[in-house]
């Protein structure tokens, strides 16, 4: 159902911005620092839909590393454990989160008819593929560069 999608992509835009934060404070990769505020303006984005259709916020009230959903908890859980690792692991974190992303707007954009969310998810879509370049050459260069 479309309304489901807003929810879910409210607290994926969450998952991924809590995710790079926690990163940035382990590593200080500004990479992570900088993306979690593309982030944030992601979950801004979704969170002005919510608004607009008046649809319950699921991350209302939660702090960083806190979900409604009990799947994106487990998966915050298990991304900051694998980003802990090492510099490396910690950016193939970011490539993954980047991939489940775009895996789910297509899927969202596949089911909307709205154009102003539409709108939105595209625009999420375009910032997510820019996130993934990034990502991927920042391991690049690791492996360029050990």
């Amino acid at each position: 159902m479309e309304s489901d999608w807003p929810v879910f992509l409210r607290e994926a835009e969450k998952l991924a911005h809590d995710v790079y934060v926690t990163l940035y404070e382990k590593w200080k990769l500004n990479i992570f620092s900088n993306i979690s505020r593309s982030e944030q303006r992601h979950f801004e984005a979704i969170g002005t839909l919510l608004s607009r259709y008046n649809v319950p916020d699921p991350s209302a009230g939660k702090a960083v590393g806190e979900f409604s959903s009990p799947e994106l908890q487990n998966l915050y859980n298990v991304l900051v454990g694998r980003g802990g690792v090492s510099v490396e692991a910690a950016l193939q974190v970011g490539v993954d989160i980047e991939e489940k992303d775009i895996a789910d707007l297509q899927v969202a954009m596949a089911v909307t008819d709205n154009w102003d969310i539409d709108r939105v998810y595209s625009n999420l879509l375009n910032g997510s593929y820019n996130h993934l370049d990034a990502f991927e050459s920042h391991i690049e260069m690791l492996t360029l560069n050990p």
